[in-house]
């Protein structure tokens, strides 16, 4: 995904885009891209702005209305290419060209095949300095941020980011089904953190039967709740599960076969649960890839997966999984325990699903992993 350029950028330059990728987190514009952007003026920091939300003004021109006067002639630092195109908002590219920007450094060049270039060359036609990439670190960072849209673009599919809390032996839950709780506090605040970063959570149908969850973001500031999801073959999702009785004010979907039967699935619609149900793949099986193309053809960017290990095996047998998070506890379960991701399985070290970009911190007690799938 890298197009960084080989250069190097005084420490100006790293602020200004490390600050415009922090804007960037602080939007929940889904299914529109996370976009932050910086405005320089003679080395000063004098604008920054953020997508707040789909139908909003895109970053580049609230950091232009909050840099005023001083964009002319400054620098605007943009974590992806500005936009050329009319949607819910007017082009980026012109709002940059009213303010007389002299120069723009985007990050990311647009994904799309259809629009990549097109920011970059009217700014450019017009007049303005035009920089494609950035500091390797730095372009990183960004290309995190923005890994899920990138996704959803190029694939037409969600992003999956495959979340679970284990103890340092690989396990969710003891070998009696006993999983409350293997982490800590601390790591569960931050597990609800990740879940309201995201357009949906989903599980299997194990994971409801075993838990009866809610699967909402609690103590934390949401912006809105993500969609909840689980997957049933035969939409068997019990109409007294919390995730049904409570469907009225928090959505909730069912990603079920075309085969399952009628009556169940009229039932759990009446009840509130919106069902998508989707052709079978292995055995019967949900196809979940086909799932995934259809909660993005819903406006579902970002899933984050919390299993239980069937759910998760299977996303890792599909080649499905973008992304992981553990949460990893200093406890031993032992033999007999439900680990964390199931299926089938890799047969041989080729086939395992090696990751990349790791990054661990504590939370708690607890280790925080983070890695991405390539």
């Amino acid at each position: 995904m890298s197009d960084a350029i080989s250069r190097a950028f005084v420490p100006s330059e790293l602020e200004a885009m490390a600050r415009a990728a922090a804007e960037s987190r602080r939007g929940t514009p889904s299914p529109n891209p996370p976009v932050g952007a910086s405005v320089v003026r003679d080395g000063a920091l004098v604008g920054v702005g953020h997508h707040r939300r789909a139908g909003d003004d895109h970053a580049e021109v609230m950091a232009l209305r909050e840099a005023g006067e001083l964009a002319r002639g400054a620098t605007v630092f943009v974590t992806l290419e500005p936009c050329n195109h009319h949607g819910r908002t007017a082009p980026c590219t012109e709002a940059l060209l009213r303010a007389g920007v002299a120069r723009v450094v985007f990050a990311v060049a647009d994904p799309n095949p259809h629009v990549r270039g097109h920011g970059r060359d009217a700014l450019r036609a017009a007049g303005v300095a035009v920089e494609v990439g950035f500091d390797p670190a730095a372009q990183r960072a960004v290309e995190h941020g923005i890994a899920p849209w990138m996704r959803f673009i190029t694939s037409g599919r969600a992003h999956v980011t495959l979340k679970a809390a284990t103890s340092l032996d690989g396990a969710i839950a003891t070998r009696g089904g006993d999983s409350q709780w293997i982490t800590s506090p601390e790591a569960r605040r931050d597990g609800h953190l990740l879940r309201a970063s995201c357009d949906a959570v989903m599980v299997g149908l194990g994971t409801v039967r075993a838990d009866d969850p809610m699967l909402t973001a609690r103590d934390v500031a949401v912006e809105r709740a993500p969609v909840r999801v689980v997957v049933s073959r035969h939409a068997e999702l019990a109409l007294d599960a919390k995730l049904v009785t409570t469907a009225r004010e928090v959505p909730t979907w069912l990603l079920c076969s075309t085969a399952a039967d009628e009556a169940r699935r009229g039932a759990l619609a009446a009840a509130g649960v919106r069902v998508l149900p989707v052709a079978p793949g292995d055995e019967g099986a949900v196809d979940l890839a086909v799932g995934l193309h259809a909660l993005a053809s819903e406006g579902i960017v970002s899933v984050l997966c919390e299993g239980g290990g069937g759910l998760h095996g299977a996303l890792r047998d599909a080649g499905l999984v973008d992304r992981v998070v553990f949460y990893v506890a200093p406890t031993l379960l032992g033999g007999g325990a439900l680990h964390a991701v199931g299926g089938r399985g890799a047969g041989r070290l080729a086939d395992a699903t090696r990751l990349h970009d790791w990054s661990v911190r504590p939370v708690g007690v607890d280790l925080r992993i983070e890695a991405e799938v390539r």
